[in-house]
């Protein structure tokens, strides 16, 4: 009698090619090998990430990190759920931006990177916004998918609030507040940074628009991301990576060279007009 041959289960075989790469990246950097490390990238988000140029707070984090190690970065920019797919079949390496639990069968890194949305409105209409509900009435611009990561307070705010809209473009939130298109804008206090020197320098906004006062209402708790990796040989070597330039300046530095990108110091040099925006109050980098 014939032997019916059993089809192997895919799904352990995926499993098993994951842990396979894993092992192979874990080989070689227990070898003292510097490895180019895959990482997933999910969407341009400055000044963390800047597709265009491939950089971007975030993006030079990870290389120095790596580097300390020997190793370096290659950026796949790819959509979230793609990153993700990618990074289960093994075709990824690691994964920026993640939240512990996320994903299984990783290994996560220490805290990375933290962003810190705010509600941002302009001083001169004096709102007391010390609240989620104090959004409430108000005509609010918030970044996509905002009604759903931003916790149920706000969900249910946003349920409420027919003055609440979503943007995908944040350079649009930027120049909805200063144009007094809206009331407040929820979004991260550097990408909104970001955005208004740019707003500024493709036109969008003049000098007039930059001498109003925008304030950081921090109604929100800071947001914590790790990277996530395949290997945990590269996870320890990121992390001992992110310890070294902390300690011996280079993340200060890092940091302080994208102040610099987003601070009006060399337009006000240039021009007799302008002076240098205080940018948002109620702000720390």
């Amino acid at each position: 009698m014939a032997h019916k041959l059993n089809k192997p289960n895919s799904s352990v075989a995926r499993r098993n090619r994951y842990k396979l790469m894993g092992l192979l990246i874990l080989c070689g950097a227990q070898l003292g090998q510097a490895a180019e490390i895959k990482i997933g990238v999910s969407m341009s988000i400055p000044p963390y990430i800047i597709q265009a140029t491939n950089s971007g707070i975030e993006l030079e984090l990870l290389n120095q990190a790596l580097a300390v190690k020997g190793h370096t970065a290659s950026i796949h920019y790819l959509p979230l759920a793609r990153t993700f797919h990618e990074l289960r079949e093994g075709k990824l390496d690691g994964i920026i931006n993640i939240k512990e639990g996320m994903i299984n069968n990783v290994f996560y890194s220490n805290v990375a990177i933290t962003y810190q949305n705010c509600a941002i409105s302009l001083e001169s209409n004096q709102f007391n916004i010390n609240s989620i509900n104090d959004l409430n009435n108000k005509q609010v611009v918030a970044f996509q998918r905002a009604s759903s990561l931003l916790g149920e307070e706000f969900a249910n705010m946003v349920k409420t609030n027919s003055g609440y809209q979503e943007q995908a473009r944040q350079v649009q939130q930027v120049y909805m507040l200063m144009k007094r298109r809206a009331d407040v804008v929820v979004m991260d206090k550097n990408i909104f940074k970001y955005y208004l020197k740019q707003a500024y320098l493709e036109g969008k906004l003049n000098e007039k628009d930059l001498k109003q006062q925008a304030i950081c209402h921090q109604i929100f708790p800071p947001t914590e991301y790790k990277f996530a990796f395949l290997s945990e040989q590269i996870r320890d070597d990121f992390n001992a990576g992110l310890k070294q330039i902390t300690q011996d300046g280079s993340l200060v530095a890092l940091q302080e060279k994208y102040r610099r990108l987003m601070s009006f110091d060399n337009e006000a040099e240039a021009s007799t007009k302008l002076t240098e925006p205080k940018m948002i109050k109620n702000d720390s980098y």
